[in-house]
């Protein structure tokens, strides 16, 4: 009933999701509150990645799933935008749909993907912690009502698209490339077989610090000679006087 549901939003729909990591049903009330007063207020259906039996508070135009096929979400017709939690894959998926996004980021490369998708004009992001249903709706009616979000997603898809082949058919030339050379020892890096030492560039690091104490030693050194000389003048200079 997922697909007729999507066929039949009218408006189109929204899609929001927070990934694995992330459960929605884990948020707080007061949270919670915030994209429900939200959601509301839309006139086009939102399809929720919900990870529990009953959502407090649902709204007529708010369709909740503990599990939803993302990939076929984003890519069928009707939908409008992704609001993400910003992950690679997610990032990458919305991308390669041509969808605009709004990112909720909470950690690691999060925040570096969706200052990405500003930057290039197909995203905007909201802070967690202090979203307001004010904020929030504001970013989402601002992507809606704005075209320039829809076409810059469009034109980056086309981009990310733009290759010499499919991602399945260059994974099976390196697979079949590297049986056909022994194992391609010629790619591998030099690092491989580096001591451990090296690796961890601990070579560098002993060089260097050894440097650093020789320097600090010295100028201990120099500073020392320097205070005993001036304490020695200091000891002549008051015999002198009396």
């Amino acid at each position: 009933d997922l697909k007729k549901l999507m066929d039949e939003a009218k408006n189109g729909f929204i899609f929001f999701s927070l990934g694995s990591n992330i459960r929605s049903d884990m948020l707080s009330e007061e949270k919670r509150k915030v994209f429900l007063k939200a959601f509301s207020s839309l006139p086009c259906k939102v399809f929720w990645k919900w990870e529990s039996d009953h959502l407090p508070g649902q709204p007529s135009n708010v369709e909740v799933r503990k599990w939803l096929p993302q990939n076929d979400i984003l890519g069928h017709p009707n939908i409008r935008l992704f609001i993400t939690h910003a992950g690679l894959l997610s990032t990458q998926e919305a991308i390669y749909h041509g969808v605009p996004i709004l990112g909720v980021p909470f950690f690691a490369d999060q925040y570096t993907n969706i200052n990405k998708a500003k930057d290039q004009g197909f995203g905007e992001k909201v802070e967690f912690l202090t979203l307001t249903t004010e904020i929030l709706l504001a970013k989402i009616q601002k992507i809606l009502q704005n075209s320039s979000y829809k076409q810059n997603a469009e034109r980056i898809s086309r981009l990310f698209k733009d290759q010499p082949e499919t991602p399945l058919e260059r994974a099976i030339f390196w697979t079949e490339y590297v049986l056909r050379n022994n194992g391609a020892h010629h790619l591998r890096s030099s690092s491989a077989d580096m001591p451990w030492y090296q690796y961890l560039l601990l070579d560098v690091i002993a060089v260097l610090s050894t440097g650093v104490i020789l320097v600090l030693l010295l100028l201990y050194k120099l500073l020392s000679a320097v205070f005993r000389l001036v304490k020695g003048n200091n000891k002549t200079t008051k015999k002198k006087q009396h």
